[in-house]
């Protein structure tokens, strides 16, 4: 990298880091500092969402993932995420929203009990702090590459993450929002300025062909198609279905998702930022992960998959071009470490620390330990890295099936249908018992069957025994009551969506965890005046969405099949 090259990094992003400092002035309260005081629109969501979604890992980490599975990663960021954000804003976040809920992880409480919401507040620091652990090691990979600085160039990633710390701890989601939905031009600049060298340098679609053919025959069915990556005795369609399932999941688990459509104006607003970032997503995941495909063309016997993005950073661009990309690279890393750095605060703070330790504070010390936990989560997410050689991707995926999985099957399970208070312990520990005998019987090569261990079956199981139990405990305690559920259930309609919310629990009452919650206003419906007839079909969310949808099932599962 030159002088050049790093001028354009500090200047793109320190402004975009110094306007979030300056909005951050505004932040007083912890309904701003969590839910930016329910007032963002459809676009800063959906971008924020985008950014919070693409991080520097999944510019290091996805081109490193389709370095070596191909095209079968493209269905997790094509249809995985999308399904997943179409599921929460329509469905399973509905009933949060109405609630007045700060956290995801709070509604499981009011639906199951104390001891599913505090295993899921667990769940997610373990599976969130190790999204950052991929952050930090996307970047010291990119910049160690490019500098040649080895492994000083941990000194620089420690500065970025404390850097992306204070800014999120001093402004919470209020700030945070507004500066991902920037980083996220910088994001999408970087993906197509790389991909558009690589494209013109390989000889389009028929010279990558070529070159991969003559490094393997083998690689251009298996590299080129949806279904072309699978193993002995996993089916390609059961691949899909796990790297499907892996990001549908990931959007309901996670509460840097849910953190911001809980912060939208309307329910409009939750609905259309869906979509927004939906086909921002796709297109920026279109070429980073054929981007892994030209690098498995170029440089087809790298030993790590994960070092390809920096070597045809390093090899491909001139100064400028390299500022620029590294620009959106970092863009991507600050977003992602203010979006989780400040979604697990929350989760902390609300779900454990104030649920079950300190329960009587005034909403200043929440503050506080809000902003003290955001350094401490980015700190906690480096001991992940030792974990990461053998590819940031692979380690991803056999990891999320032990609690993420089971965890997303409770939510379905609990906003869906009426199942027992009772099963939603009961599913999560079941789920997790699985998911932790498939994960040792896999590591240590334990006398246990091929399709109990392998990761791919492990996606199909997870669910199965979590929500095997949750029915099974249902029918031995019987169906929990409508009258009961009311609005912890989702409803169509506002008017059914009332009580419910366990109002009686003594263990919150007068808590500045209920008075907070009491304190949010119902939000409407629109952020403007419906017309009598109902809203044009270009104002209707549910038209755009099903429309994407199609399109993208179509060119996913047959054009590129």
């Amino acid at each position: 990298m030159t002088l050049f090259d790093w001028l354009i990094v500090i200047a793109i992003n320190g402004a975009i880091v110094s306007y979030g400092l300056y909005l951050a002035r505004g932040t007083t309260t912890t309904y701003d500092w969590f839910l930016a005081a329910k007032g963002l629109p459809w676009w800063i969501v959906g971008l924020s969402m985008f950014a919070t979604a693409v991080d520097s890992g999944d510019y290091v980490a996805v081109v490193g993932g389709a370095y070596k599975f191909g095209l079968s990663n493209l269905t997790s960021w094509w249809l995985g995420i999308p399904i997943g954000w179409f599921v929460v804003s329509y469905f399973v976040f509905v009933p949060l929203y109405r609630g007045g809920m700060f956290t995801n992880a709070e509604y499981l409480e009011h639906r199951f009990g104390p001891t599913v919401r505090l295993l899921s507040a667990l769940i997610q620091v373990q599976y969130r702090t190790n999204v950052l652990g991929n952050i930090a090691f996307s970047l010291y990979l990119t910049f160690s590459i490019l500098t040649g600085w080895g492994n000083e160039t941990w000194w620089l990633v420690a500065g970025i993450a404390l850097a992306s710390a204070y800014y999120t701890a001093a402004g919470g989601l209020k700030s945070v929002a507004v500066t991902d939905a920037l980083q996220s031009i910088g994001m999408f600049l970087a993906a197509v300025i790389l991909w558009l060298v690589l494209w013109v340098f390989v000889g389009g679609w028929s010279g990558l062909e070529t070159r991969l053919a003559a490094v393997d025959p083998t690689l251009v069915d298996s590299m080129m198609h949806v279904g072309g990556h699978s193993e002995p005795g996993v089916p390609a369609v059961l691949v899909i279905f796990g790297w499907v399932v892996t990001l549908t999941a990931y959007s309901v688990v996670n509460h840097s998702q849910a953190m911001r459509l809980l912060a939208a104006r309307s329910e409009w607003d939750m609905k259309m930022a869906a979509v927004i970032g939906s086909v921002v997503l796709v297109v920026v995941m279109w070429f980073n992960i054929t981007l892994g495909i030209f690098g498995r063309a170029i440089f087809p016997d790298l030993v790590m998959p994960d070092q390809v993005y920096p070597y045809l950073v390093q090899n491909f661009l001139g100064p400028g071009l390299v500022g620029i990309v590294v620009a959106g690279v970092l863009a991507g890393g600050i977003s992602t470490y203010d979006s989780i750095g400040s979604s697990i605060a929350a989760i902390f703070t609300r779900d454990v620390y104030a649920r079950f330790f300190v329960k009587n504070r005034n909403d200043e010390h929440y503050l506080f330990v809000s902003r003290c936990a955001t350094f401490g989560v980015i700190a906690l997410s480096f001991g992940y890295i030792p974990f990461l050689d053998s590819g940031m991707i692979v380690f991803y995926l056999r990891i999320t099936s032990v609690a993420v999985i089971p965890l997303f099957t409770v939510y379905m399970m609990g906003t869906l249908t009426r199942v027992h208070k009772r099963s939603g312990t009961v599913g999560l520990f079941v789920g997790i018992a699985y998911g932790c005998s498939s994960l040792l019987g896999d590591r240590y090569g334990l006398d246990l069957p091929f399709w109990w261990t392998n990761a791919w079956w492990a996606y199909l199981w997870s669910i199965v025994f979590t929500s095997s139990a949750m029915l099974s405990t249902t029918l031995y305690w019987g169906w929990a009551r409508k009258e009961d559920l009311g609005s912890l259930v989702y409803s169509s309609s506002k008017e059914a969506s009332s009580g419910g919310t366990n109002e009686d629990n003594e263990t919150v009452q007068g808590t500045w965890l209920e008075q907070t919650r009491r304190s949010v206003q119902p939000m409407p419906e629109y952020p403007f005046a419906a017309p009598p007839g109902g809203l044009p079909w270009y104002c209707r969310p549910s038209i755009w969405a099903t429309s994407f949808g199609i399109v993208i099932a179509f060119i996913s599962l047959v054009v590129l099949w």
